[in-house]
């Protein structure tokens, strides 16, 4: 099967080398990995650093790379222009920011569930919150969305969710430019509207989402578009996002009663060639229960 995996980069160099070693390490037999970069016109010296990628890793079988540096209008733009480069012979396809990582084999599971499930338009996977320096957090299993929620809250989260790429280009589900950080809000909510099978596979640890203390969700930008967003919404609607973020929560809790907790994981560090080994001595699906998982 062949993956197409897109990310959106901006001034991301210390976090770019991470990014791109996780998905360039998951060739296996029987897929094929494409990573494209879609970069911003960044000025920290990225581009540099992803041409001299590209030329050292030409020849890599089960291996493919490429990047664009172009001007855009922010993240979801740069996700868009990536996505209108897909393939035509891509099988799967998601995208993965540039703070973000693929856990070891990731993609060749991911592979595998769709290859076992043909119905499948969408896999959501479980995910691990690490902090700046990679240390555990947390971990994340999936919810089923739901229609109702999904107008108010986002029950997905965009690094541990992959799409059949068929599927996609056939309902052309765009983010919004227009939102800058809000979009995966309204991406979500029209791709639910298309009616897609979805597949959830809470045991399944694909993906690690770093706190790095300068996430998007955490900006000026994002309180601004939640005013905006607030002022757009019915009062029923705002009533019922409390309830709606508590019932999504319990759905979460209640997984992983029934599952084993991670053990560990192996991600990069910065600039490292090789992945670290951690070992998750407190494992936790609560968020924001503390800094670190670490002893």
């Amino acid at each position: 099967m062949k993956l197409y995996i897109v990310t959106p980069a901006y001034n991301a160099r210390s976090w770019l080398p991470g990014c791109v070693r996780s998905v360039a390490d998951q060739t296996a037999e029987g897929i094929h990995v494409h990573h494209h970069i879609q970069d911003g016109q960044s000025t920290d010296g990225s581009t540099a650093w992803l041409q001299n990628w590209a030329e050292q890793h030409r020849n890599i079988p089960g291996y493919t790379f490429s990047y664009e540096s172009s001007a855009d209008t922010g993240m979801y733009d740069a996700i868009n222009k990536a996505w209108s480069r897909m393939p035509e012979d891509a099988d799967i396809t998601a995208h993965l920011n540039s703070d973000e990582q693929y856990l070891p084999q990731a993609l060749h599971s991911v592979a595998r569930v769709f290859e076992t499930h043909p119905e499948t338009d969408m896999l959501l996977t479980s995910h691990l919150v690490t902090d700046l320096h990679g240390n555990y957090i947390c971990h994340r299993r999936p919810v089923a969305p739901t229609r109702w929620i999904s107008n108010i809250i986002t029950e997905i989260i965009t690094c541990a969710c992959f799409h059949r790429a068929s599927s996609f280009r056939k309902h052309n589900v765009c983010f919004d430019t227009q939102w800058k950080s809000l979009g995966d809000i309204f991406f979500y909510r029209d791709i639910l509207r298309t009616a897609p099978r979805i597949l959830l596979q809470p045991s399944l640890f694909t993906t690690t989402f770093c706190i790095t203390g300068q996430n998007l969700g955490w900006s000026e930008t994002t309180q601004k578009e939640g005013l905006l967003f607030d002022s757009k919404q019915s009062a029923l609607a705002l009533t019922l996002r409390k309830p709606a973020i508590l019932l999504c929560g319990l759905k979460r809790y209640t997984c992983d009663l029934f599952l084993p907790p991670p053990a560990d994981y192996a991600t990069y560090r910065r600039n490292d060639e090789t992945r670290t080994i951690k070992i998750i001595k407190r494992p936790t699906p609560r968020w924001g229960c503390r800094t670190t998982g670490q002893e």
